[in-house]
């Protein structure tokens, strides 16, 4: 049982500590909408909707990505890395995007293979990616909580 004279300052540290996390919640959020965005688009090579983007089709681009060690089965986006590191997370105080950093040209380069591919939307979340990542946060939040309360009632 916590004695009546401890509860102001257990919920004071609480408090603190729930405060102080959010910029944390922020930075988790979009780590994880990196990993999930990125898995899709260049692990899986799939759009929005979850179509393929299916094969490599003239010898040219084939024989070109077999020289550098790249594969040639499907699509995936990835000729020498640069374009997959491009994007990355723009973390303000409250808020975070995913965006392409440094050259302006490689937004165009994602237009570019959108019509390319013509398959439908790569660059953008599903909605069953902001599902998954809402849930993910929502559950470590609801762990980092348990944990701080645990502490603050110590």
């Amino acid at each position: 049982m916590i004695p009546l004279s401890h509860l102001d300052p257990s919920l004071e540290r609480l408090a603190k500590k729930i405060e102080k996390s959010a910029k944390d919640y922020v930075l988790f959020a979009i780590k994880q909408a990196e990993a999930i965005f990125k898995d899709r688009v260049f692990n899986e090579g799939k759009t929005r909707s979850g179509r393929s983007f299916g094969h490599y089709k003239t010898k040219a681009w084939k024989k070109k990505r077999r020289e550098k060690g790249r594969q040639t089965v499907y699509k995936d986006l990835q000729m020498t890395g640069d374009f997959r590191d491009s994007i990355k997370p723009n973390i303000k105080k409250d808020s975070a995007t995913l965006e392409f950093a440094g050259d302006p040209v490689l937004e165009k380069i994602a237009d570019g293979q959108e019509k390319q591919i013509g398959r439908g939307v790569i660059f953008k979340f599903s909605q069953k990616e902001k599902k998954e990542l809402i849930d993910l946060t929502i559950q470590q939040i609801k762990k980092d909580i348990r944990k701080m309360i645990k502490e603050s009632f110590k």
